[in-house]
Protein backbone atom coordinates (compact mmCIF):
# COMPACT_ATOMS: atom_id res chain seq x y z
CA UNK A 1 0.00 0.00 0.00
CA UNK A 2 1.33 3.52 -0.79
CA UNK A 3 0.63 6.83 0.92
CA UNK A 4 1.70 10.26 -0.44
CA UNK A 5 2.83 12.20 2.77
CA UNK A 6 3.89 15.87 2.18
CA UNK A 7 6.33 16.79 4.37
CA UNK A 8 6.46 19.61 6.80
CA UNK A 9 9.83 19.83 8.58
CA UNK A 10 11.38 21.98 6.38
CA UNK A 11 10.40 24.96 4.04
CA UNK A 12 10.36 22.69 0.83
CA UNK A 13 7.20 20.58 1.09
CA UNK A 14 8.69 17.79 -0.22
CA UNK A 15 5.70 15.51 -1.96
CA UNK A 16 6.50 12.36 -0.06
CA UNK A 17 5.62 8.59 -1.76
CA UNK A 18 5.70 6.22 1.06
CA UNK A 19 5.50 2.77 0.91
CA UNK A 20 4.03 0.58 3.64
CA UNK A 21 3.64 -2.75 4.64
CA UNK A 22 0.67 -2.77 6.94
CA UNK A 23 2.13 0.22 9.16
CA UNK A 24 5.74 -0.40 8.67
CA UNK A 25 7.50 1.76 5.91
CA UNK A 26 9.59 -0.14 3.14
CA UNK A 27 10.76 2.85 1.20
CA UNK A 28 10.24 6.68 1.05
CA UNK A 29 10.74 8.27 -2.34
CA UNK A 30 10.15 11.83 -3.27
CA UNK A 31 11.74 13.80 -0.67
CA UNK A 32 14.56 16.25 -1.16
CA UNK A 33 16.59 15.77 2.43
CA UNK A 34 17.51 13.26 4.83
CA UNK A 35 15.03 14.59 7.44
CA UNK A 36 12.27 13.06 5.02
CA UNK A 37 12.26 9.78 5.80
CA UNK A 38 12.58 10.20 9.40
CA UNK A 39 9.29 12.39 9.29
CA UNK A 40 7.23 9.86 7.24
CA UNK A 41 7.95 7.13 9.53
CA UNK A 42 6.56 9.38 12.21
CA UNK A 43 3.70 10.90 10.35
CA UNK A 44 2.79 7.00 9.76
CA UNK A 45 3.00 5.91 13.40
CA UNK A 46 2.12 8.96 15.33
CA UNK A 47 0.75 11.79 13.34
CA UNK A 48 0.82 14.74 15.84
CA UNK A 49 1.41 18.23 15.62
CA UNK A 50 2.53 21.16 18.16
CA UNK A 51 -1.23 23.75 18.62
CA UNK A 52 -0.57 26.94 18.57
CA UNK A 53 -3.79 29.06 19.57
CA UNK A 54 -5.20 31.91 21.73
CA UNK A 55 -7.17 31.60 24.87
CA UNK A 56 -9.35 34.46 26.37
CA UNK A 57 -9.08 36.52 29.47
CA UNK A 58 -10.41 38.66 31.46
CA UNK A 59 -7.83 41.49 30.95
CA UNK A 60 -9.25 44.47 28.82
CA UNK A 61 -5.73 45.20 27.51
CA UNK A 62 -5.18 41.65 26.48
CA UNK A 63 -8.43 39.85 25.43
CA UNK A 64 -6.47 36.98 24.17
CA UNK A 65 -3.31 35.28 25.55
CA UNK A 66 -1.11 33.25 22.92
CA UNK A 67 -0.67 29.92 24.14
CA UNK A 68 0.87 26.42 22.67
CA UNK A 69 0.90 22.81 23.53
CA UNK A 70 4.71 21.89 25.03
CA UNK A 71 4.89 18.65 23.15
CA UNK A 72 3.05 17.40 20.31
CA UNK A 73 -1.10 16.33 20.34
CA UNK A 74 -1.94 13.80 18.21
CA UNK A 75 -4.11 15.00 14.99
CA UNK A 76 -7.05 13.26 15.44
CA UNK A 77 -7.53 15.03 19.17
CA UNK A 78 -6.50 18.97 18.24
CA UNK A 79 -9.97 19.63 17.63
CA UNK A 80 -11.41 18.45 21.24
CA UNK A 81 -8.39 19.91 22.56
CA UNK A 82 -9.48 23.86 20.97
CA UNK A 83 -12.95 22.75 22.35
CA UNK A 84 -11.34 22.14 26.16
CA UNK A 85 -9.72 25.15 25.77
CA UNK A 86 -12.55 27.56 24.63
CA UNK A 87 -13.87 26.48 27.86
CA UNK A 88 -10.72 27.66 30.57
CA UNK A 89 -10.74 31.29 30.18
CA UNK A 90 -7.38 32.96 32.08
CA UNK A 91 -8.01 35.18 35.26
CA UNK A 92 -4.89 35.42 36.78
CA UNK A 93 -1.78 37.18 36.05
CA UNK A 94 0.71 34.19 33.97
CA UNK A 95 4.14 34.04 33.43
CA UNK A 96 6.48 33.51 29.74
CA UNK A 97 6.10 29.38 29.82
CA UNK A 98 3.89 28.78 32.53
CA UNK A 99 1.34 25.61 32.33
CA UNK A 100 -2.38 26.85 31.06
CA UNK A 101 -3.78 23.92 30.98
CA UNK A 102 -2.00 21.18 32.10
CA UNK A 103 -2.77 17.70 30.72
CA UNK A 104 -4.97 18.66 28.46
CA UNK A 105 -7.57 15.52 28.07
CA UNK A 106 -5.05 13.67 29.96
CA UNK A 107 -2.81 13.01 26.95
CA UNK A 108 0.48 14.24 29.29
CA UNK A 109 0.51 17.37 27.22
CA UNK A 110 0.50 21.18 28.82
CA UNK A 111 -0.99 24.10 27.12
CA UNK A 112 1.52 27.19 27.80
CA UNK A 113 1.91 31.02 27.80
CA UNK A 114 3.68 32.39 25.04
CA UNK A 115 3.69 35.61 26.62
CA UNK A 116 3.76 37.16 30.05
CA UNK A 117 0.60 38.62 31.37
CA UNK A 118 0.35 41.08 34.38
Amino acid sequence: MNKEIICIVCPLGCRMDVELDGTEVMAVQGHQCKKGPKHAEKEVSFPGRILTTTIKTDVPEMPLLPIRSNQEIPKDQLMACMKEIAGHPVKRPVKLGEPIIQNILGLGVDMVACRTMQ
